[in-house]
């Protein structure tokens, strides 16, 4: 083979190399335990705003997405060993999350509620709250809440989003503490919600650190590239009007 024929073939080569590692499939995990952001539907699909959100970034960026479902458990350790590429499951950006993750940037400023069942009275008040048992999804910004400010509540934690709410309309639990718009919109208005309504104050980033700067999709600290692939999208479908479409679908807002 001639020097230059030789040439050509490594360059043809790295082309080649290249061009199959920009398309590489990237794996996305979410926890599809809680509707409307994500969930399985009767046929097996994920569906959810998360879900729907996810593929206008990647085809918004041209990335090549495998979004599935993954244990809540397993979602952050996942991330870290390179197992799953990001994570996109309505993730509260928070300072010692900061510590181990890369952060698209924010995407949603949610608002924090409790649910208890209708007619029911509370104080909420660390001493008002004290000897209720209240059930959260563990390892969230509620989970963090309830133990630093009501530590005298009986808090049951549980690995599964849909858990908690299963613990409250068994009986088995006062309180609920979650995202608003997933218990109005993903738990209040199914017949599983009959009964049961949206409690005390409407607690944010403000009004305590563990509720962090808002939701982000996480990404593995190695990937800068794939953070500022993501923020591209993410800006596309803000400016051409997708993910207020996606807001309005899921959440009438």
């Amino acid at each position: 083979m001639n020097r230059h024929l030789k040439t050509i073939c490594i360059f043809a080569l790295s082309s080649l190399a290249l061009s199959s590692a920009h398309a590489e499939k990237l794996n996305i995990a979410t926890d599809a335990t809680f509707p409307p952001f994500e969930s399985i539907d009767s046929s097996g699909k994920l569906v959810g705003f998360d879900v729907d959100m996810m593929e206008a970034i990647c085809k918004a960026a041209a990335l090549d997405c495998n979004i599935f479902n993954a244990a809540w458990d397993g979602m952050f350790p996942g991330l870290v060993s390179g197992k799953y590429d990001a994570l996109v499951s309505q993730l509260t950006v928070t300072e010692k999350r900061r510590q181990t993750f890369a952060f698209s940037d924010i995407y949603d400023h949610p608002i924090f509620r409790f649910v208890a069942k209708k007619g029911a009275t509370f104080d909420f008040t660390p001493e008002g709250l004290a000897g209720k048992t209240i059930a959260v999804q563990t390892g969230t910004p509620m989970d963090a809440y309830v133990t630093n400010h009501i530590p005298q509540a009986q808090i049951k934690r549980y690995d599964s989003g849909s858990a908690p709410f299963l613990e409250l309309s068994s009986g088995r639990a006062d309180l609920v503490l979650g995202y608003q718009a997933q218990i109005a919109h993903g738990i209040l208005n199914g017949d599983s919600g009959m009964g049961f309504e949206l409690v005390g104050p409407q607690l944010t980033g403000k009004d305590a650190k563990e509720f962090g700067e808002g939701v982000a999709i996480a990404i593995n600290k190695k990937n800068t590239k794939l953070v500022e692939d993501v923020n591209k999208g993410l800006a596309v479908i803000r400016k051409d009007g997708t993910l207020n479409a996606l807001m309005v679908k899921y959440f009438g807002k």
